[in-house]
């Protein structure tokens, strides 16, 4: 499975790493979602996972609106520190798959991974 990670923090990058790594699936990470949206390989994604707090002008949910818009379809997964309900009801607006609060286990990032899995 191709897997496309928007976040800005290296400890949590090297987590997915690691679980990827032990799943078998592909990742290409961005530290925001500017850099995302000007890659050509997040057309090739399989499953989304962004972190909503991201430096520079556009946060996860906005990047995900923005795919969103342009057709994307597949699942795509909110990772965020914060339980907001605000955030959960813009997560769900925009199509949001699945909203996950940090910390997030190494078990329960492989149960999203083979939950989504095709």
């Amino acid at each position: 499975m191709n897997i496309v990670y928007v976040e800005d923090d290296p400890t949590n990058i090297l987590l997915l790493e690691r679980v990827t790594n032990s799943t078998g699936d592909a990742l290409v990470t961005f530290t925001d979602a500017e850099s995302a949206l000007e890659s050509d390989t997040i057309w090739d994604a399989d499953l989304f996972l962004v972190d909503i707090h991201l430096p520079g002008d556009l946060n996860g949910l906005d990047l995900a609106d923005i795919l969103r818009s342009n057709g994307v379809n597949v699942p795509m997964v909110m990772i965020t520190a914060y339980d907001l309900p605000d955030y959960i009801a813009r997560c769900r607006e925009i199509g949001g798959n699945l909203y996950l609060v940090k910390p997030v286990s190494v078990s329960e990032l492989v149960e999203v991974l083979n939950d989504y899995r095709q």
